[in-house]
């Protein structure tokens, strides 16, 4: 099948916003509320219960929820909450002679987390999958007429999560890959350029249903360059705000308990072949190797052209490694001449 391959305490930080984005260790837009007897206080007040609300939003982002309730986690505590932060950032300020509100931005440190989840007995999981383009459809209504869905998903806070997602946005060109104006009924073909136009391979479907009892939200996740399709049950919120934070938890519990299988299985060391066509393609390779939840460690063996031999070391289940590789776009399999080969789908 394959030719040969092979010759051989807060610090305030103003303006850091950009340099957390992405960051799984980093909560933003944590709007903080208090009044007092005085301005001084009631910041000190609102500050302080926004940064620990933080910090359960982080550990509750890093760990299982079943692993919460078996171990008795009650949450973190305002003590603990502060030791752990890294940086801390106020934007949107006002306040009165008695009264403060804000949003803030919470860095933590992971050396510090890591410890803390170790000493409560949670598993970190803090690998990110890939990003995602979320096109959030209404029934009944248009992509572009400014609902309430929509700008759930555009105001919403989602590029830390464990499961960053983006919103699908105005773009020149879009008009003539979404002709359906509600989203429904979009090829495959059309759906591969958009995600070229946005520069991501992975879209979420949520298609949404507006009632009296709130929303209700059907998923389909969509691995463009592989073209896999995986549906998710229903999911629910009583507003559009809550119903997009309910499709996050779905999406990173999906994920964390993908992940939380490798950490906890014992590890099993195979040599592969990665085969390649172009210097970017081997270097995309290495992302997908390096960011892999099942995968535990990578080191390099040979290297030519072509191909390079590494050393995986993995959690163990060759079938949960071989559905991740496969939603991110790369096979692994069975070679009889070269052995185990990972490689592009469709590439050879």
């Amino acid at each position: 099948m394959f030719k040969r391959l092979f010759g051989i305490v807060i610090i305030l930080w103003l303006g850091a916003v950009t340099a957390f984005a992405g960051d799984p260790y980093t909560v933003s837009g944590v709007h903080v509320d208090a009044t007092a007897k005085n301005a001084i206080e009631a910041q000190t007040l609102a500050i302080t219960d926004g940064q620990t609300r933080a910090a359960n939003m982080v550990i509750n982002r890093m760990s299982l929820a079943s692993q919460r309730t078996q171990k008795g986690f009650l949450g973190v505590d305002r003590q603990d909450g502060a030791k752990m932060i890294r940086a801390l950032e106020i934007s949107n300020e006002k306040r009165s002679a008695n009264r403060y509100l804000g949003d803030i931005t919470v860095a933590f440190n992971p050396n510090a987390i890591s410890q803390y989840m170790r000493a409560k007995g949670l598993t970190l999981i803090s690998t990110q999958s890939r990003n995602r383009l979320v096109i959030p459809i209404l029934q009944g209504a248009s992509l572009w007429d400014g609902n309430e869905w929509v700008g759930a998903w555009q105001d919403g806070q989602f590029s830390n999560a464990l499961t960053p997602l983006q919103a699908l946005t105005p773009r020149a060109g879009l008009g003539g890959l979404i002709t359906d104006i509600s989203g429904d009924n979009i090829s495959l073909q059309n759906l591969r350029a958009i995600g070229a136009m946005f520069g991501v391979q992975q879209i979420l479907l949520a298609t949404a249903s507006a009632g009296l009892d709130g929303y209700s939200v059907i998923l389909k996740d969509i691995a463009l360059d592989s073209g896999r399709v995986r549906t998710f049950g229903s999911v629910r919120g009583v507003g559009a705000s809550e119903a997009a934070q309910a499709v996050l938890q779905t999406i990173e519990e999906d994920w964390k308990a993908s992940s939380v299988s490798s950490v906890t299985a014992k590890s099993v060391v195979m040599d592969v072949s990665i085969l390649y066509r172009s210097q970017f393609e081997w270097q995309q390779l290495q992302d997908i190797i390096n960011g892999s939840a099942q995968i535990r460690s990578a080191q390099l063996i040979a290297l030519s052209k072509r191909g390079a031999l590494m050393s995986l070391t993995y959690g163990g289940d060759i079938e949960r490694l071989r559905n991740e590789l496969s939603f991110k776009g790369v096979k692994i399999e069975r070679d009889e001449k070269l052995g185990m080969v990972l490689y592009r789908t469709g590439a050879f």
